[in-house]
């Protein structure tokens, strides 16, 4: 008996979505080896980075202890000779920048001063230039809308600390959006080097016992925290690697607000061979 075109047509489809399947398999397997390969010889390009270790970054970033700096000195914990801000970064810096790296490195110092001249109550009108400019160059310009936010008047200490994480968390959240964890990651590293140059300003006054104000110990933990994250992503994100090696020695020069002093010029030496 002679079998009906129809089944035969039945049989080859059988046939051939197998095939098709085997031949998914093998090229999802070849993929996952080229990725594999790709990450161990830290070639990965961007777009293999996973949502889950984005998630995990994402996470890790708003798990880090939040910078003390800007609600101390709003609370007045901490003081800064109004006559003294040469140690930020100058405005005037942000005009030689040409890659896109050096740019985020640059806004996240920016963004530190911005908090810092804001806590103080001085002028920000020339930095938010600056960091308008750099977050439009960078497709960030949710940045500056976003550092602008007022806290709640007359908020107490943790309510002025608990505001300002949720800006910062609410930025990486929306840099996560953006897919530009490495832009983030970028920025909070240069902003560690700023901060850091503050705790070594000499004009730094903090009440009571400078040694155990706890900015010391807070930064040491951002910048490990930061390490860790730079640690997963530099594969995919080579400049990355520069990033943490660069800002690593942080840790031990901030150890003390007195060690921060002595290593003055050698953290600012930090903060500016990150724009190199």
């Amino acid at each position: 008996m002679k079998k009906s075109v129809l089944s035969m047509l039945a049989v080859a489809a059988l046939v051939f979505g197998m095939t098709s399947c085997n031949g998914a398999k093998k090229s999802n397997e070849q993929a996952e080896k080229t990725e594999e390969a790709a990450v161990i010889a830290g070639q990965a390009p961007k777009d293999l980075l996973t949502e889950e270790l984005k998630q995990e970054t994402i996470q890790l970033l708003k798990d880090m202890p939040d910078s003390e700096i800007p609600y101390r000195l709003s609370s007045g914990e901490i003081k800064v000779s109004v006559g003294d801000a040469k140690y930020m970064l100058p405005v005037a810096k942000a005009a030689e920048l040409t890659t896109p790296t050096q740019k985020a490195r640059a806004l996240g110092m920016y963004m530190a001063d911005y908090n810092v001249l804001k806590a103080i109550g001085q002028p920000t009108a020339d930095v938010e230039g600056v960091i308008a400019k750099l977050a439009t160059d960078l497709n960030v310009s949710f940045v500056l809308e976003i550092l602008k936010e007022e806290a709640p008047k007359g908020a107490a200490k943790e309510e002025l600390q608990a505001f300002m994480k949720a800006q910062e968390n609410k930025i990486i959240d929306k840099m996560g959006d953006e897919n530009k964890i490495d832009v983030e990651v970028e920025m909070l590293g240069a902003a560690s080097a700023e901060y850091a140059c503050l705790v070594a300003n000499p004009s730094l006054v903090v009440k009571g016992d400078a040694t155990s104000a706890g900015l010391s110990e807070n930064m040491e933990k951002r910048v490990s925290m930061l390490e860790e994250v730079v640690a997963d992503l530099s594969n995919y994100y080579p400049d990355l690697k520069q990033l943490g090696e660069t800002i690593s020695p942080l840790k031990e020069k901030v150890a003390t607000i007195q060690s921060a002093r002595a290593a003055n010029a050698e953290i600012m030496g930090i903060r500016d061979s990150l724009l190199k």
